[in-house]
């Protein structure tokens, strides 16, 4: 779905699962990842908006009938074809940029994308028109609704946010993190808008990119979001380390985290730690700022 949606604070949408609408945001941040936009050997931000740019200039001046978008089709998924992260998860060429200044992922078979004059043409790509419309990937249903508002309100950018609201598990970890040290929910209003509270917010969802602790598996920043067991996330030995379950195992777990040594666990466990008390003293800070 392309539509920008209302904004993060906006109420329940009943037309979705779980309320909140994650595909489109603004005109900046919009997830492309069930598409396979991060299911690339090469997956930076630089790389993967040359990906979508030079797919949407070619697309561009492709005729609009059945033929010479199949042709299309077929043109892309040759001339990109390479080892994938995910063999199995399909990669759609017809994800590109949309919007007046082409400035986040959306889909170029959309009735309101560029040169399709209110036509529908999802029904010739891979899934077909209906997967396109009506698939709803597990954050939809998983995350509170607070919890996917917050998400919205902290990425800017299109590509941390694709990672990040498409992690579940890991998102559910660190709310679960920063709640239990609150004794209450963290609300989107406390970290909307800009300010130190929303940046320590986005250092933590940074550590999606950033995790230094990762396994020797790891398949690069994306996520294999669905629910068919085909690829889960090994758990940590802590036998093997001589150390107890941490108690951030379900954010190290969901950050494919692998450790040599018990020390490279408490050190993974400090940089946590240190970055859930950054965050939470900017709380304080804007709490005690809004109470006077």
């Amino acid at each position: 779905m392309n539509p920008v949606a209302p904004g993060h604070l906006t109420p329940p949408d009943p037309r979705v699962p779980g309320g909140v609408y994650l595909c489109q945001v603004n005109d900046t941040v919009a997830c492309g990842a069930c598409c396979g936009l991060y299911n690339c050997a090469a997956a930076s931000r630089g790389q993967l908006q040359q990906l979508l740019a030079r797919r949407t200039a070619q697309f561009a001046g492709v005729a609009r009938n059945a033929d010479a978008i199949d042709e299309f089709r077929l043109t892309l998924e040759r001339r990109e074809h390479a080892e994938r992260p995910y063999s199995d998860f399909y990669v759609c060429p017809f994800l590109g940029l949309i919007g007046p200044r082409r400035s986040r992922p959306g889909c170029l078979l959309h009735p309101l994308a560029d040169g399709n004059d209110g036509i529908d043409y999802r029904g010739l790509s891979f899934y077909g028109g209906l997967a396109c419309r009506d698939y709803f990937c597990p954050s939809y249903r998983n995350l509170p609704a607070a919890h996917k508002a917050v998400v919205k309100a902290v990425c800017t950018d299109w590509y941390l946010y694709g990672l990040v609201v498409t992690e579940d598990r890991l998102l559910s970890a660190i709310f679960a993190a920063i709640e239990a040290r609150r004794g209450r929910p963290l609300a989107p209003t406390e970290v909307a808008g800009r300010g130190p509270a929303r940046d320590r917010m986005a250092e933590l969802f940074a550590l999606k990119l950033s995790w230094p602790y990762r396994g020797p598996g790891w398949k690069g920043p994306g996520n294999y979001f669905f629910n068919d067991g085909l690829h889960p996330c090994s758990p940590i030995d802590y036998g093997e380390l001589n150390a107890p379950a941490s108690l951030h195992d379900p954010t190290l777990h969901a950050l494919g985290s692998s450790f040599a040594s018990r020390r490279e666990l408490i050190a993974a466990e400090a940089l946590i730690e240190t970055m859930l008390d950054r965050l939470l003293r900017a709380l304080a800070s804007a709490a005690e700022i809004a109470a006077h």
